[in-house]
């Protein structure tokens, strides 16, 4: 039995990793209308005056903040491939990846930097998505704090757009340092 080099190992995991944002996204969406529908819920109880099955009465703020985040994390997706190509003018890296893993087949090593991005996407997806249950908390009466929430959107976009940042840290810094490097660095 032979044991898989890395090269292969990673091939591999350039069809795994777009399945598992995909993943994510679902959980997101699925959790954004369990969302809406507790902003919904918590929107009818300050309208109709209904305390009785909570010690600590609804806000029309926390029923409409809890309906935002909803709405947002529902359409997560959709804003992002369209925001994909916003953050680089010409940097459609990102904007092309983000097709759901139909992308055409490439060499070993184009495979190899496919892999790792969509890793990087991975995190990026599943930082939005702590970040989503966070702000719920924070909607919901849970006084943690949304400053956390929001490094875990700022990271999760700086990881989803990893393509993109180190496009615009390369041309800040006049270096390449983008993950086509990967290909230089296997000789491929």
């Amino acid at each position: 039995m032979a044991i898989p080099d890395l090269g292969s190992m990673l091939v591999s995991l350039s069809e795994v990793f777009p399945l598992i944002v995909n993943l994510i996204f679902l959980v997101i969406a699925v959790l954004g209308i369990w969302f809406g529908t507790s902003g919904l819920y918590a929107l009818y109880s300050v309208a109709a005056g209904e305390h009785k099955f909570s010690n600590r009465p609804v806000t029309i703020d926390t029923a409409f903040g809890k309906l935002v985040l909803a709405s947002a994390m529902i359409v997560a997706p959709v804003l992002l491939w369209k925001f994909a190509n916003s953050f680089v003018l010409g940097g459609d890296i990102t904007y092309n990846m983000f097709n759901y893993g139909s992308s055409a087949r490439g060499s070993t090593c184009d495979q190899i930097r496919t892999a790792i991005t969509y890793f990087f996407m991975s995190l990026g997806a599943l930082a939005w998505l702590m970040a989503g249950l966070k702000l719920y908390k924070a909607t919901s009466g849970h006084h943690e704090g949304a400053g956390s929430a929001f490094l875990y959107l700022v990271g999760g976009t700086l990881s989803f757009f990893i393509n993109d940042v180190a496009q615009l840290v390369g041309t800040t810094i006049h270096m390449d340092v983008s993950l086509s490097n990967v290909c230089t660095m296997i000789g491929g």
